[in-house]
């Protein structure tokens, strides 16, 4: 088995912390260290690290050798600096370990998402490799889905796999929907969980969904393939992952699980995908009225994050409810916790406006 951390997202949802030149995953949004930081150390717990492969922009090489030394520049997929979604990024990722371990499954690991109890997380990649060993089909995670998340897809469960603690065989791969309304709508059947972004497959196989649904994508990957290893890669992989049209990885896999020949295991620990300051809130609701991170006053104040990046700067609010307020040394945010989607609209007023050095 291979680990493929992918670690080349922006994270535009968790802004005015995640910027383009330092996203989310790198940052210390919860606890000490950064998520991603987090994530290798629970890995080489069970892999070693020629085991895990770090996918990842060229312009974040520095965050990824600096928080996890560890692991061999040989294992670096690096993704021009591109912004190009998770298709085309994954793409190299698969065809890279084609290549180098075309007949191990590979296991894609989110460096953006908290997982706890680490021996779960550890459990179910081992199921997962279980079953795609034997079965030959694509497994992926899911949990139940109890409040709305925006920046989650859902699965609709279908019969259970035998000799499986939790898995089901996936009766249809569902979009995450556009606002919190009609995404309360699709959680309340009780069949449908939440997609937790775990793909464990084996890179050929993966390869040739991508020829089947997205052949734009294979054909422009399988040049790439051919200039891997030689004189003048990174140029050419440049020019050619210039050109391949953005998209997420479900182009391809939302196909793969709408085929009746993929299954989902349900975590058996609690994950939290950090994609949103809803969902910071969401991992320390229980107990609390507010999360609150920083020098931080709140009067007559529930249901709120309050934080700040300046630990020596005092916030202080009174009577609000339900919101999100993030301070960072040049930003400001303060936004109803059901209106978070908005964050897209701030940031194409500041691109508008020509104001990058906020984004």
């Amino acid at each position: 088995m291979k680990i493929i951390v992918t670690a080349g997202g922006q994270g535009t949802k968790m802004w005015p912390y995640s910027r383009q030149d330092k996203p989310k995953q790198f940052q210390s949004i919860i606890g000490d260290v950064s998520s991603y930081e987090q994530t290798i150390k629970t890995l080489l717990k069970e892999f070693t690290p020629e085991d895990i492969y770090i996918s990842t922009k060229r312009k974040f090489i520095k965050y990824v050798s600096e928080q996890s030394p560890q692991i061999p520049l040989k294992n670096y997929i690096v993704e021009p600096d591109v912004a190009k979604d998770r298709g085309p990024g994954e793409g190299l990722a698969f065809v890279r370990l084609s290549i180098n371990h075309p007949n191990e499954p590979f296991f894609i690991v989110q460096a953006d998402c908290l997982r706890d109890p680490e021996e779960g997380f550890l459990q179910m990649i081992r199921e997962a490799e279980a079953l795609v060993t034997e079965h030959k089909q694509l497994v992926t995670g899911g949990i139940k889905a109890t409040e709305p998340d925006m920046g989650v897809d859902y699965l609709r469960l279908g019969a259970g796999v035998p000799k499986t603690r939790e898995g089901y065989m996936i009766d249809k791969f569902l979009f995450r929907r556009s606002n919190v309304r009609e995404t309360r709508k699709l959680i309340g059947n009780f069949h449908v969980v939440a997609h937790c972004n775990h793909t464990c497959w084996y890179p050929e196989l993966m390869l040739e969904a991508y020829k089947q649904y997205r052949p734009d994508w294979y054909e422009a990957l399988m040049k790439i393939k051919d200039c891997m290893d030689k004189p003048g890669e990174n140029e050419a992989i440049e020019k050619i992952y210039a050109e391949m049209e953005k998209g997420p990885t479900e182009d391809v896999t939302n196909h793969v699980m709408n085929s009746g020949k993929a299954m989902v295991i349900l975590l058996p620990y609690n994950w939290t995908d950090v994609g949103t300051w809803g969902s910071v809130y969401d991992f320390f609701e229980d107990g609390v009225d507010n999360y609150e991170d920083g020098n931080v006053i709140a009067v007559g104040t529930t249901g709120s994050l309050i934080k700040t990046s300046n630990k020596n700067k005092l916030i202080a609010v009174a009577g609000l409810q339900d919101m999100i307020v993030v301070d960072t040394e040049d930003a400001l945010l303060v936004i109803p916790k059901d209106d978070i989607d908005k964050i897209k609209e701030l940031q194409k007023i500041l691109a508008e406006r020509s104001e990058t050095e906020y984004l």
